[in-house]
This record gives structure tokens, sequence and C-alpha cells, in this order.
């Protein structure tokens, strides 16, 4: 008899909180659940020592939407390290040597990626580089900047983990570009720079002997 009668007031409550007008909600129970107290970004708080309600994202944090969906990139460690590069190598010259060390471009080369790349190049790089990688942009052809190195010199002495190092911190007179350029974007670059200077995955056999005879030479010197 209870019991029916502990189900009966059950529905009765369920039956008059719910309303088919929606301009009138219902009664609202736990009003503590219903109606958040927040804070705005800018109020200040109570809770913390500095009085501050935004507070800084946990170190290392990925912003919603920067990590692709694609299950291939999230199970591939070298990618995933790309998209958390600052938490993982620092921007020092033992981060350079690491990510050399660690990192291989995590992308399958298609023509998608090299046009990606190539549109990327344009609009970030050939005003220094020059549309060719020789090192002579329209800011270094006005002096307005110094000579860089030709990619053609340069990237067949260094690896890709070394280039993904630069253009996310910056290397010598070159700024940082991770701003700019996403962790995708960086590896699109990239391939698109070794086929301008022909290394990595366009260098043909011979030449690739020749290139680790003169990196050889080089660590001797």
């Amino acid at each position: 008899m209870r019991f029916n009668l502990f189900i009966t007031v059950c529905l009765t409550i369920i039956m008059i909180s719910c309303s088919n007008d929606p301009e009138k909600p219902g009664r609202i129970f736990m009003p503590d659940m219903v109606y958040h107290r927040s804070y705005q970004p800018y109020a200040p708080s109570p809770v913390f020592d500095d009085s501050l309600s935004s507070r800084m994202p946990v170190h290392g944090t990925i912003p919603f939407g920067a990590l692709p969906q694609d299950p291939d990139v999230q199970t591939n460690e070298n990618m995933l390290i790309s998209f958390r590069y600052h938490h993982y190598i620092p921007n020092t010259e033992e981060g350079y040597e690491m990510a050399g060390e660690m990192l291989e471009n995590p992308y399958h080369l298609t023509e998608e990626i090299i046009s990606k790349g190539k549109r990327l190049y344009a609009i970030n790089c050939a005003v220094c580089h020059g549309d060719d990688g020789g090192g002579v942009g329209p800011i270094v052809e006005n002096g307005a900047y110094p000579q860089v190195p030709s990619f053609q010199d340069r990237l067949p002495l260094i690896t890709e983990g070394q280039m993904f190092h630069s253009i996310t911190y910056g290397r010598n007179l070159m700024g940082p570009y991770a701003g700019q350029v996403t962790p995708e974007e960086r590896w699109a670059l990239i391939y698109y720079i070794q086929q301008l200077a022909g290394t990595g995955p366009f260098m043909d056999e011979g030449t690739e002997e020749e290139t680790e005879a003169e990196i050889i030479i080089t660590a001797e010197l």
C-alpha cells in the first residue's frame, strides 16, 4: 500500500513538472544543478589568490579541434608529439638535436600534401627563401634582409625533425612560425621544401650516397 502511494506521488510530481509550453520550463527541484554559479571570464574570483577567474590551461593541453580526429593520427606517437611539441621538446640546442633524432614526417607523401605545402610556402616562406628555395626572396633581393642559406645546400645536412624544430621555434635570423602554421601544415611545408631541394623522399640513390659522405665529412670537420 505504501509502495503504491509512493509511486503515485512520484508520478504526480513528474506529470505536473512537464509542460508543452516552451516558455514554461516546468518546476525546478534542484536549481543549483540547473543554474550554475559561473564567473564571467574577466570577473574577479574569490577562489584564487590572484583573483583571476580566467585560468591558464594545464601545460601540454591541446586546444579543442586542434588534433585531427583521424585514428591514424591519434595512434601515431610521432604525430602526437608534433601536436604537443612544446610539451616534449624545448627551444634549445638540445631540443634541436632531440627533434632530429625523434621525429620523422608522419604523413604520407601525396600530391595533395605537396600542393598544400606549396601554397603555405608561397604565403610564409618565399618572401625570404625565394620561389625556388635558393635563398634569394624579394626582401633579400632588395637588400632589406641578409642572404639566407639555400635549401639545396642546407637541407641535405639536417633531418626532418630539425626542420620541424626550426619552423616551430625559429632558427638563427628566422622567427618562429608555430603561430602561423599548424603541426600538420609544418609537415606539408617540409615535404615541399624537400621537393625543392631534391632531398628526403625526392632524393635519388646516387645523390643520397654523396650526401651521406658530405655529412660524415662535415661531422669530422
